[in-house]
């Protein structure tokens, strides 16, 4: 059993040895890495730099999303302005040389919008507005209203 006591004994402060070795080299390992650390942050600490570095990051990736975000409300109010423009001129009475009177039709993306129709005559000028929705209206449209409407309906 003395055998025993002593082989155990022995591997014990081998193990220790072993233990005490590792240790130092575990030691010197992590000064070898705050030597190198400090090298590559210029005197500072490369971990705080790399901190700093992360949320700076973040905080781009946070301006990057109110960007996107006011982009799209951009985008939004975009398809909501006119877009779509039909012109017809014309000369109603016949009575002037030109084509003075005209029907323009003004659309959004979606065709909502208005036509305007202004008549022209020798002593008068009359304007008329009618309310567009989804490429149509409730009013009877002249035929240069018409022309106008489908001029601006084919526009992308």
């Amino acid at each position: 059993m003395e055998t025993i006591n002593i082989f155990s004994i022995i591997i014990s402060i081998i193990s220790l040895i072993i233990a005490i070795i590792s240790i130092y080299y575990v030691i010197i390992t992590k000064q070898k890495y705050e030597k190198i650390a400090l090298k590559l942050g210029n005197g500072e600490n490369i971990v705080n730099i790399l901190k700093d570095y992360i949320s700076k990051v973040n905080e781009l990736d946070k301006k990057d999303d109110q960007i996107i975000d006011y982009c799209n409300k951009i985008n939004e109010e975009i398809n909501k302005t006119i877009k779509k423009v039909g012109l017809v001129k014309y000369n109603l009475y016949n009575t002037t040389k030109n084509d003075l009177s005209f029907a323009v039709a003004l659309l959004d993306n979606k065709n909502n919008g208005i036509i305007l129709n202004s008549i022209y005559g020798i002593d008068y000028s009359n304007i008329y507005c009618k309310l567009i929705i989804d490429g149509k209206t409730k009013e009877k449209l002249s035929a240069e209203e018409n022309e106008a409407l489908n001029l601006a309906r084919i526009k992308k």
